[in-house]
């Protein structure tokens, strides 16, 4: 047992109100103040119900954002994938033999979740690939498993390769914009520097025998290192405010760049780097190497005029022809090669994969073709991206990175539906029958017409585009006759906007800069208001420079603030804005549980109820009220419950949990990774701790040498094990309980307030002692207040 120390309170000039005395004489323990009427039982009280795991809302697909071909030391020509991972698998190289037509190895990488980086090297025959984590894989034929080459630059992820034709790896990083090399013979990495200072991202790169070629984001940058002497010679672009330098091929003397977004390629001398042509409207992903004999390299093009597809760019003259090829797919590696039936494929024949896990074949002599669907590679389930609940009373679970589809959960029947070509949805909405979809990149708005059959292309509209340089539209809330939708600029910007959109009309409203050098991405509608969440971070790729978040209110007529108010000092995100039935706001501010008085434009609570946590948007974060008065919410990868009145707070369920909906029934949706679960309240409890700790105050007094004060004591109870038990005076800061408090003699009442928390991070709700040391009762000698003596 410890033993108890004695801690004594000093006494702050705050009269105590007569409220707190009445409320002490009724016996009522006090919570929050200012805390809405709905109140509950001060004991603790568990939840019911228990969560269900509704398995994967997106089963399954392949994307491998980038990919090789090449041949292997045993002759074979093989296509390289390196299918993205989620929070459960790691990355995992597919190898694809093209003429068998059958998947020649398979294996997860021992780390890694993502991965945009491939580079086949002819000069070993191995396939390089690396992580957004920073690991670096390698393999080739006839091995039996990746050989792991380790993380070589610690926090830096790997975002490019491509192969020299020595043999030498270059490679390109997030976020310091490093340019690496990596020998096979040696296995040393060396870091080179950026050759793009104040860039985060190398996300173009080619290399030949004397130049290594670069390309950046944000600000599509470009830059030619001599690899011998390793001068770095920057190389304009004609095209204004650019993104990305993104694909690079060096062929026949030419340099071939596409920039984004304009998608347009630009074909440079590469040794004196002047612009000899510039071709609108190409379509990624690549541009292919020299042709066997030597005249042309390969390209798409989707210029609304011309056919779409592949076609031929000679590079003597610069001219462009059509190839009558049109494959399904935005190409991601190409090759020509000598098939064995060459009956059917004479000579050449260009080979090309795209993103999907997908392999195509075409033959211009023969006209013969090859498809190799992505069927016989394994597929991984898509992170889950959000969740929502529609009008139609289903539940909308977007996937991250995943064109394919869009999950439809029905509560009546517990089915999955895919809604095919959804792509990254980012933040949904309602307007009236509508479900309302904002879409990564490019910052699309579309909608859904939930009455009518999902059809692409048709049901949800045609997309339409926000502008400003928005790229990721977060929340979505009704005003009026319109909406609101909050955004995130594109990488390497700060700032963000908050649009006006009528979803009937089309008609937009964009507004920028609202909080400087923030972005909008929470929102709440109130009595004609718009109420909106910031944070301090803009799109990837570039650091803030604001140092904390803003709650603001918009008058939606003018689009102007009309008041700002930060309400946790030094929380960089605001997310998760829900009013309750009393007409509060609450938020979320990087854990901290925030409630502003809309009347009078007061944050009236800010308590670090959740553990600190920090997410770019804090979109995993949304708060929910039931019908029961309590306050659901999602924070720090955990589902929690907590009394609005007290605050305590139950740990309904942990472990990389995000997002939050409810259903009509007012059962509560959240994900983990990319499966779907619900808390369903009917349901038999699972059993387990699910309440908070009990506490209790005992007046006392103190003992030993020095003045005998009055001293109260705190002893917690709980199912598991009381971790902690916390305490403070007078609105004072928490501080951790280790003893007996003891009190000065003071002519008012303290107000003491304390809770515990338990090893499940259930935390108690704040209860409230009024400490009054004057009171004749508590006298040193007088136990019994009704004595005669002890009276007046």
């Amino acid at each position: 047992m410890r033993t108890p120390t004695t801690v004594t309170a000093a006494r702050p000039g705050a009269l105590r109100l007569l409220v707190l005395v009445l409320a002490l004489a009724l016996g009522v323990t006090l919570g929050a103040p200012g805390a809405p009427a709905v109140a509950h039982d001060q004991a603790a009280t568990p939840v019911p119900g228990a969560e269900q795991d509704l398995g994967y809302a997106i089963p399954g697909s392949v994307l491998s954002p980038d990919s090789s071909l090449g041949v292997g030391s045993d002759g074979r020509l093989y296509a390289f994938y390196v299918s993205n991972g989620n929070d459960e698998v790691p990355i995992m190289l597919q190898v694809v033999d093209v003429e068998k037509q059958e998947l020649a190895f398979f294996q997860r990488a021992p780390r890694g979740k993502n991965s945009w980086a491939t580079a086949y090297s002819p000069h070993d025959q191995r396939v390089y690939f690396g992580s957004t984590d920073g690991d670096m894989y390698s393999w080739g034929a006839g091995d039996t498993e990746i050989t792991d080459l380790g993380t070589p630059f610690e926090g830096e992820g790997v975002w490019r390769l491509t192969a020299a034709p020595d043999g030498l790896i270059y490679g390109g990083t997030y976020p310091g914009a490093l340019l690496f090399s990596y020998d096979p013979a040696s296995g040393e990495f060396e870091d080179l520097g950026s050759p793009l200072p104040g860039e985060t991202y190398l996300r173009g790169l080619d290399a030949n025998e004397d130049y290594v070629v670069a390309g950046s984001q944000p600000n599509a940058e470009l830059a030619r290192i001599d690899r011998d002497t390793g001068e770095v010679r920057a190389v304009e672009s004609p095209l204004g405010v650019q993104n990305t330098a993104y694909d690079i091929t060096i062929a026949a003397g030419l340099l071939f760049v596409r920039y984004e977004p304009i998608n347009a390629l630009v074909v440079y001398d590469l040794e004196n780097l002047e612009i000899v042509n510039t071709v609108e409207k190409i379509t990624g992903r690549v541009i292919s190497d020299l042709d066997p004999t030597g005249r042309f390299v390969m390209l798409r093009l989707n210029n609304g005029v011309d056919p779409v597809g592949i076609y031929r760019y000679y590079v003597e003259d610069h001219r462009l022809e059509h190839t009558g090829f049109n494959p399904n797919a935005f190409p991601g590696a190409y090759i020509w090669h000598e098939f064995e039936d060459q009956e059917t494929f004479p000579g050449h024949t260009l080979v090309l994969t795209y993103n999907r896990g997908r392999t195509y074949a075409r033959n211009f002599e023969s006209s013969k073709g090859l498809y190799i669907g992505e069927s016989i590679l394994e597929k991984t389930p898509n992170p889950i991206q959000e969740v929502a609940a529609g009008p139609d009373g289903k539940i909308y679970v977007p996937g991250f990175l995943s064109p394919p589809s869009m999950a439809q959960f029905d509560p009546a029947d517990d089915t999955f539906t895919q809604l095919a070509g959804a792509g990254q949805v980012e933040g949904l909405g309602v307007y009236d029958d509508l479900l309302l979809m904002g879409r990564y990149p490019n910052g699309l708005l579309t909608s859904y017409d939930t009455t009518q059959p999902w059809d692409s292309g048709t049901n949800p509209a045609e997309p339409r585009q926000l502008g400003s340089e928005q790229d990721r539209p977060q929340s979505i809330v009704r005003v009026g006759d319109r909406v609101a939708v909050s955004s995130v600029p594109k990488s390497g910007r700060l700032g963000g906007a908050i649009t006006f959109w009528d979803p009937i009309s089309g008609e937009m409203e964009v507004h920028t800069g609202r909080v400087k050098d923030q972005a909008p991405v929470s929102l709440a509608e109130r009595d004609g208001l718009l109420y909106a969440g910031t944070t301090i971070n803009g799109g990837y790729g570039i650091d803030p420079v604001a140092t904390e978040a803003h709650l603001i209110v918009i008058d939606p007529d003018t689009g102007e603030v009309v008041h700002d108010v930060v309400p946790v000092p030094g929380a960089q995100t605001v997310s998760a804005l829900s009013f309750d039935e009393a007409g509060k706001l609450w938020a979320n501010a990087d854990g901290a549980l925030v409630r502003f008085d809309p009347e009078t434009r007061e944050v009236e609570l800010a308590e670090q109820i959740f553990p600190v946590s920090r997410s770019m948007y804090g979109t995993d974060r949304h708060i929910e009220f039931r019908e029961d008065g309590y306050l659901y919410a999602t924070s720090g990868g955990a589902l929690w419950r907590v009394d609005p009145v007290s605050l305590e707070t139950i740990r309904m369920a942990h472990t990389r949990v995000a997002y939050l909906a409810q259903d009509a029934s007012g059962d509560l949706y959240f994900a983990r990774g990319s499966r779907l679960y619900r808390w369903d309240f009917a349901a038999e409890s699972a059993g387990g701790d699910l309440a908070a700790p009990v506490t209790t105050a005992t007046r006392g007094f103190t003992s030993g040498k020095g003045p005998r004060r009055l001293a109260v004591t705190l002893s917690a109870e709980d199912a598991g094990t009381v971790t902690g038990t916390e305490y403070r005076i007078d609105g004072g800061a928490w501080t951790v309980y280790d003893g007996p408090i003891a009190f000065r003699p003071s002519s008012s009442p303290y107000r003491l307030e304390y809770r515990s928390v338990d090893a499940a991070m259930h935390r108690e709700g704040i209860r409230t002692m009024l400490v009054d040391t004057a009171r004749s009762d508590l006298r040193p000698g007088c136990p019994d207040q009704s004595a005669p003596d002890c009276r007046g």
